[in-house]
C-alpha cells in the first residue's frame, strides 16, 4: 500500500474537497484523483462518494481512515528519527495539550525548549483529556499533558500508558466586582453555594475536585454554565454569570479573588506517554528538560 496515496486519502478526508487537498498537497487536481483511485483499485472498495462539489467517506472510507491515520503518523516518527540520527536534535514532536491546561504555564515552557532545540517543529494539538489519551494509546502523538485530580487517574482507563505529574495547579476563586460574594470579607463553600457558578465541565479534574469538596461539607454546587476552557470561565465570571475557578498563574484585574481560608483547588497536570513507541529524540530532549524548565 503507498504512502502517498495514503496521504492522499487522509487529505481528502479532512478537506473533502479534491481542489483543496490539492492544494495542501501541492499537486494537480488529477495527481490527486489518480492516487484515490489506485487506492480504491487496490482495497476493491469504494472509499468516497461524489455528490455534486462534495465529498463523503463511504463505509469503507470510515474503516480505512483511523488506521490511515496511524500509519501515516508512524512513518513521519520514523522519518524523523532517521534524519535526527547523529545531528542536532530535531523533526517533529507532537504534543497534546488538554483542556484546563494553563497555557500560562505552559507558554515559557515551550518557549525555553524552543529557544534550546530551534529545529524542532513543535506540533500541539488542543484536544479533551479523553480524545488525547486515545491518541497517545494508538500511537498518534509523543505525549500529552492531561489535567488529573486526586479521586481520578487516567490509567483507570488507560492502563498501558505511562504518565507522571510535572505541575500542581492551584486555583482562585474568582467573582464579578458587583457579585455579592465580592463584598465578603471571607467566603465559605457553604456561601458559594448559595450562588451558581462558572463551572467546568463533569469528569474533568477540577470539576471531579470541586464536587468532592462540596460533598465534604454536605452542599451541592449549582452551575450557571458549563464550560471546557480558561478563557471562556474567565469572560463569563466578568459578565458576572457566576464564580468560577482560575489558576494562580493566570492574573485577571477585570475580576475579584475571593478569600476563601480552608479551601484549597487544586490539580494536576501530567505529561503521559505510551511506552510502546520509540521516543524521539525530541520528545526525550522534551521530558530530560522539563524539570529545568519547571524550576
Amino acid at each position: 500500500m503507498d504512502i502517498n496515496n495514503l496521504q492522499a486519502f487522509i487529505e481528502v478526508a479532512d478537506k473533502k474537497s479534491f481542489s483543496r487537498s490539492a492544494e495542501s498537497l501541492k499537486l494537480t487536481q488529477p495527481a490527486v484523483s489518480k492516487r484515490i483511485a489506485a487506492l480504491e483499485s487496490e482495497l476493491a472498495s469504494r472509499l468516497f462518494d461524489r455528490v455534486g462539489r462534495r465529498v463523503h467517506l463511504t463505509e469503507a472510507g470510515h474503516v480505512l481512515l483511523p488506521s490511515a491515520l496511524k500509519i501515516s503518523s508512524e512513518v513521519a516518527r520514523i522519518e524523523s528519527e532517521i534524519l535526527s540520527l547523529g545531528k542536532e536534535v530535531g523533526g517533529k514532536l507532537s504534543i497534546g495539550v488538554a483542556e484546563y491546561v494553563s497555557l500560562d504555564r505552559l507558554a515559557p515552557i515551550l518557549k525555553s525548549y524552543k529557544q534550546a532545540y530551534p529545529d524542532v517543529d513543535i506540533d500541539l494539538q488542543f484536544v479533551k483529556s479523553a480524545e488525547s489519551l486515545d491518541a497517545i494509546e494508538g500511537g498518534l502523538l509523543d505525549m500529552t499533558l492531561c489535567t488529573v485530580s486526586e479521586k481520578s487517574s487516567f490509567s483507570s482507563t488507560h492502563s498501558r500508558l505511562a504518565g507522571v505529574d510535572i505541575w500542581t495547579e492551584e486555583l482562585k476563586l474568582v467573582v464579578d466586582a458587583s457579585h455579592p460574594l465580592a463584598m465578603k470579607e471571607s467566603v465559605t463553600v457553604q456561601d458559594l453555594a448559595l450562588y451558581p457558578g462558572v463551572l467546568p465541565q463533569k469528569n474533568s479534574a477540577i470539576r471531579q475536585t470541586l464536587d468532592q469538596l462540596m460533598i465534604a461539607n454536605n452542599v451541592e454546587v449549582k452551575p450557571a454554565m458549563e464550560v471546557s476552557d480558561f478563557p471562556t470561565t474567565r469572560s463569563m465570571a466578568s459578565i458576572g454569570m457566576g464564580w468560577a475557578c482560575l489558576p494562580l498563574s493566570e492574573g485577571d484585574d477585570s475580576l475579584t479573588t475571593l478569600n476563601t481560608p480552608g479551601v484549597d483547588v487544586s490539580y494536576s497536570v501530567a505529561l503521559v506517554r505510551n511506552p510502546d513507541r520509540s521516543m524521539s529524540r525530541a520528545a526525550q530532549a522534551f521530558v530530560d528538560t522539563l524539570p529545568a524548565l519547571l524550576i
